[in-house]
């Protein structure tokens, strides 16, 4: 008998129709709802624009050599926030999937702007920054979608 003649044997076996599971599943701790603050409860928005966020500092590669380069320290939306009790106004910018905050400090009025060195929609500031949860002086640059609003930004900084 050759190998086309040999009889196939037909799939007698059947398979079991797929059931659909009942089983029930109490969760074993019980959580209760936390109200959670962000520190922003008491302030309002006095003006808030989309921009990434560069900082002039050593990298951890570079750490005591004093090499110093623009590195990038997020994208998010850069907010100017004023107290509602005491008029205060800080700077807070959150990376935009995270929220990490990667800017928080106050406007003092010594605090100047100036202009990047070649571009017309970006700023650089020097002030005490408390982002990383210590107090630091550190130096920032910010960059616009546009001159306009980089304008505006320093017309209300």
């Amino acid at each position: 008998m050759s190998a086309e003649e040999t009889p196939k044997k037909e799939n007698t076996e059947e398979t079991p129709a797929e059931e659909e599971s009942t089983a029930t599943f109490e969760p074993v701790v019980k959580l209760e709802d936390v109200d959670v603050s962000n520190g922003e409860e008491d302030e309002e928005v006095v003006v808030g624009y989309r921009s990434k966020l560069f900082v002039y500092g050593e990298t951890l590669l570079n750490k005591g050599t004093g090499n110093k380069t623009w590195r990038e320290r997020g994208i998010g939306e850069i907010r100017i926030l004023r107290h509602r009790e005491h008029q205060r106004l800080r700077i807070l910018m959150r990376q935009e999937k995270t929220m990490k905050v990667i800017a928080n400090h106050a406007l003092d009025p010594r605090i100047h702007l100036e202009s990047n060195a070649g571009s017309d929609r970006s700023w650089v500031w020097t002030a005490f920054d408390y982002a990383d949860g210590e107090l630091a002086e550190t130096v920032f640059a910010v960059r616009f979608v546009n001159s306009e609003v980089a304008q505006q930004f320093k017309e209300k900084f």
